[in-house]
């Protein structure tokens, strides 16, 4: 990105400024050379908070000021792109006690209510889905192993989690080529529906004709760890010289670079389910219900990581996920075998 020439203020700018500011009793915030003795002179506050604030942005304690400042005022960028994040939760106390003062509409609210959210949809999820799966499947006569339970959760918990955080991940990086939000939700949910849709539906051939001392799951896991890496670094540098092409062209490439990743993704829910219809069935609509929760619960936890950590790790802890899978798939070794 090509930058314009620096601004430079000169003596007779800065006078113009003062002479303006003085005639209409302004305070000035700051400009090159300024000192203390001449920050607020006709609106008084306990400290020149203004001239500090601008001063150390300006200056070298730049990063400590940012870091200790009671919002967060740290500049958005691609990966981060929160520009109204400014909560921290160091400063929620002193708001509360001002808030006879007017301190709860400094309050952005957005932050508390997402991690709400995110401790509500755990909660609820478990007492609904989780909690009456387990229990139904403690019934008396069930003697599926305790250890392969916590493989099924494990499993089905990544790919739950996964999924999601590859697919809101994505939702993000395809705002900018497509230039609107709501037509990077719509078409990013639809080709990642579409074509692991399609994958599942091939799942179960693969599964019969791949015949190694791998899990089946491996092969579509290597492709879901392979594609985003590869995208990271190489759909910004594919959507600049497209960004003029009209709206139909975009989604349709849109569609065909999700495509690969939409239909590896769509393999390994399918083949556990087989998997474990084969060596423990009681157990699968415990299953669905451990990949329903984790994806309820990592819709919200997806925006909460990006907001802190951005998309590009959301996209790495997704490929980790996904190896945790291929590692505690259903059927390698630990499990008992139908009839043992």
């Amino acid at each position: 990105m090509r930058h314009g020439p620096c601004l430079r203020v000169t003596a007779q700018d800065v006078e113009r400024i003062r002479s303006f500011c003085r005639t209409r009793s302004f305070d000035v915030a700051w400009y090159p050379g300024m000192n203390a003795a001449e920050v607020d002179r006709y609106n008084r506050l306990d400290r020149p908070y203004v001239f500090e604030g601008t001063s150390a942005l300006l200056g070298p304690e730049r990063g400590e000021f940012i870091k200790r400042y009671k919002f967060n005022i740290a500049p958005a960028t691609d990966d981060r792109p929160y520009f109204f994040h400014f909560f921290k939760w160091k400063a929620l106390p002193e708001l509360l006690r001002l808030r006879a003062q007017g301190g709860l509409p400094l309050l952005e609210w957005g932050y508390p209510l997402l991690v709400g959210t995110l401790v509500q949809a755990t909660i609820v999820s478990f007492v609904l889905i989780l909690l009456p799966l387990w229990i139904g499947q403690r019934a008396p006569g069930d003697s599926v192993p305790a250890a392969q339970r916590a493989r099924i959760a494990l499993y089905f918990t990544a790919i739950g989690f996964g999924f999601m955080f590859v697919e809101i991940a994505f939702i993000q990086k395809f705002i900018l080529f497509l230039s609107h939000p709501l037509y990077a939700v719509a078409v990013v949910l639809f080709a990642f529906l579409l074509f692991a849709g399609l994958g599942s539906r091939v799942s179960e051939r693969l599964s019969g004709r791949v015949r190694t001392r791998l899990p089946a799951v491996s092969w579509p896991v290597a492709a879901i760890a392979v594609v985003p890496l590869l995208y990271l670094p190489l759909l910004p540098r594919v959507f600049a010289p497209l960004m003029a092409l009209p709206d139909a062209s975009k989604i349709t490439i849109s569609a065909l670079l999700i495509a690969p990743l939409g239909f590896a993704m769509g393999m390994p829910f399918p083949m556990a389910v087989k998997a474990v219809a084969a060596r423990a069935s009681p157990l699968v609509p415990w299953a669905w219900g451990v990949n329903a929760c984790a994806s309820v619960v990592a819709a919200v936890l997806a925006t909460v990581l990006a907001i802190h950590l951005g998309f590009t790790v959301v996209v790495l802890l997704a490929v980790g996920l996904y190896f945790v899978a291929a590692v505690t798939f259903p059927g390698v070794s630990g499990w008992a075998e139908p009839g043992a």
